[in-house]
């Protein structure tokens, strides 16, 4: 097989790989980079949100179903109607 045949490009486009070197560092691309770059931006929009908006906030991440989720968890109130029976 011929050499040109063996190079796999990253990108589709150079626009695509001067992007994703602007927003995630020149050098990742890995899944696995990819997956804690993912990680290190979610921590960090949990943070500005408690500075922001107070309380904890909690990231959920599923590479899977691909989505992230960022919410606020909510307080245990002991006197919560819907935990009555």
């Amino acid at each position: 097989m011929a050499i040109i045949h063996q190079i796999r490009r990253k990108y589709d486009t150079k626009a695509e790989e001067i992007v994703a070197e602007l927003l995630y560092g020149p050098g990742v691309g890995t899944e696995q980079e990819m997956q804690t770059v993912i990680k290190r931006k979610a921590a960090e929009i949990s943070i500005a949100m408690a500075i922001l908006h107070g309380g904890e906030w909690r990231v959920q991440i599923d590479h899977e179903e691909p989505f992230v989720h960022i919410t606020r968890r909510l307080k245990r109130n002991r006197q919560s109607t819907a935990t009555r029976g």
